[in-house]
């Protein structure tokens, strides 16, 4: 999801593995967009080989080899994967996955959050050689997806991927104006929609304050309280009918992504997803939504924490099967 200006303040996506909720309207952005010291090209040129990362076994969380995990990438029906849309090394590591589904699946697709749905036509228009790069990215206005001239390093590989192996490209996520419409006006005013616009999103009518908006609340929470220790907030937390608010649209953009997901296995169509981290933590938000509709599918969660530890945290699994760690330290080559 892109960040509105003057609308919403983003969280930080180094900190906050990305939730897309809007918590507060009509602030500025947070200062987390500061320029890099490097360009994103440069970033992901100096990124480590994935080889060279450690990885960890969600369940154990004993480290793993490079081939263990791309065994069990070629073992899993869908795969869902997890960044922090500024880590460059996470993209370097997303590329690596994304060419060992494509080798290991057939027929496979790429399901992508930072596309939407309004998107597919000039996708496929690329993947079939109808449009250049350069017009893709103009009509699906990608340029600057995770901040300036991000998208050609750290996401056109993947759908240059797709394009050599024969793969789809899922443009997955829901059109931001229909997930601002839902947090305002409610799901009622979606619902009511043209047929063509309600395909364009999905909406859960049977949305509660359930898990999902338990974690999305303590978020928000914390947050608050972050920001209020720095004079950007009053002295009282989110209110319940403002979490529900933002509920709404974190879940249409989960049950969107989930369903571009679902209807591509249902196509006996391999899936690896690409998204923030907080759509798939603890296995809620977007897998929750895919593996309601294919519960029989084989499901590897994949998360990438920006750590520099040797060591594996309790907090970082949240529901991943594979924990890996972008920043270091390093391990020996492997081969």
């Amino acid at each position: 999801m892109g960040i509105i200006p003057n609308q919403i303040v983003w969280l930080s996506p180094c900190a906050r593995s990305n939730v897309c909720g809007f918590l507060v309207v009509g602030a500025s952005l947070c200062a987390c967009a500061t320029k890099p010291a490097l360009t994103p090209a440069q970033a992901i040129a100096l990124a480590p080989t994935p080889l060279a990362l450690v990885a960890f076994d969600g369940a154990t969380g004993a480290t793993i080899e490079w081939r263990e995990v791309l065994d069990r990438v070629a073992a899993a029906d869908a795969v869902f994967v997890g960044e922090n849309h500024d880590d460059a090394t996470a993209h370097a590591v997303e590329h690596a996955l994304v060419d060992a589904f494509f080798a290991s699946h057939k027929p496979a697709a790429v399901s992508l959050e930072f596309l939407e749905r309004d998107d597919q036509a000039a996708t496929d228009a690329y993947l079939a050689g109808s449009s250049t790069m350069d017009e893709f990215i103009t009509a699906t206005k990608s340029k600057d997806w995770a901040g300036a001239d991000t998208w050609i390093p750290w996401y056109q590989p993947m759908i240059d991927s797709a394009k050599r192996s024969h793969a789809k490209v899922v443009a997955a996520n829901a059109p931001r104006k229909y997930v601002t419409q839902a947090r305002v006006e409610g799901y009622g005013v979606c619902i009511a929609l043209p047929s063509e616009e309600r395909a364009l999103f999905e909406v859960d009518e049977t949305i509660s304050r359930d898990g999902d908006w338990e974690r999305l609340r303590e978020l928000m929470v914390e947050m608050h309280r972050e920001r209020a220790k720095e004079g950007e907030a009053g002295p009282s937390d989110p209110d319940a009918d403002h979490i529900d608010s933002i509920h709404r649209s974190q879940r249409m953009w989960d049950k969107t992504m989930g369903m571009s997901a679902a209807k591509t296995f249902a196509q006996k169509t391999a899936v690896i997803h690409i998204a923030g981290g907080f759509h798939l933590e603890q296995r809620l938000g977007t897998v929750a939504q895919f593996s309601h509709v294919c519960p029989d599918a084989k499901i590897l969660v994949i998360s990438l924490q920006p750590s520099a530890s040797t060591e594996i945290e309790e907090k970082e699994i949240k529901g991943a099967d594979i924990v890996i760690h972008t920043k270091g330290p390093l391990r020996p080559a492997q081969k």
